[in-house]
């Protein structure tokens, strides 16, 4: 019983120490007519945190909003609907793919990524231009095509992993994660 709980407070330990903001205490000593001492908090950089969490909020965004498309794009060509319902998910479809880009243009690069910045901004123009792309093409008229909307979204894709490797942090595709 001893050893289950003391387990279980060193899981606990653990998982707190990883979910706290690294933090580095300094001591300033100031001389001006007396000593004191202050102990002054500050953060540490965590590109790799703070990444994750930004990345994250990509996926969240866009799955908000996405899945009229995500079923438009998932319809079983072997047994589609009939053809006023397949109309109807075509709409809404277009819908969400207006609404994904609006979201991912919504989106604000934290600062503490700046010195990823620029490729993160060319991976959301990227992901909103492959959602805008898709929204267009679902507005045409005839077969609805989105390879060229899908390989921009790849493009934004590889984009991010660049940063997620650069930061330390395995690559990942975050197609597969707003296509659920």
């Amino acid at each position: 019983m001893m050893k289950k709980l003391l387990l279980l407070i060193a899981s606990l330990s653990l998982v707190l120490a990883a979910c706290t903001e690294d933090k580095e205490e300094k001591k300033v000593t100031t001389t001006e007519g007396t000593k004191s001492e202050e102990t002054i908090s500050e953060e540490k950089a965590n590109p790799a945190g703070d990444m994750m969490k930004f990345y994250l909020s990509i996926s969240q965004s866009i799955n908000a909003v996405d899945a009229d498309l995500n079923a438009y794009e998932n319809i079983d060509v072997e047994a589609p609907p009939e053809a006023a319902e397949l109309k109807k998910m075509r709409d809404a479809a277009k819908t969400a793919a207006a609404n994904a880009a609006v979201k991912v243009e919504e989106l604000e690069v934290p600062a503490e990524l700046k010195d990823h910045q620029e490729t993160i901004d060319s991976a959301l123009n990227k992901i909103q231009e492959a959602y805008t792309m898709k929204a267009d093409a679902l507005a045409a008229e005839g077969d609805v095509v989105l390879d060229e909307a899908n390989a921009k979204f790849e493009e934004a894709e590889a984009e991010l992993n660049k940063v997620l490797k650069e930061v330390g942090l395995a690559e990942s595709s975050i197609a597969s994660e707003v296509a659920q």
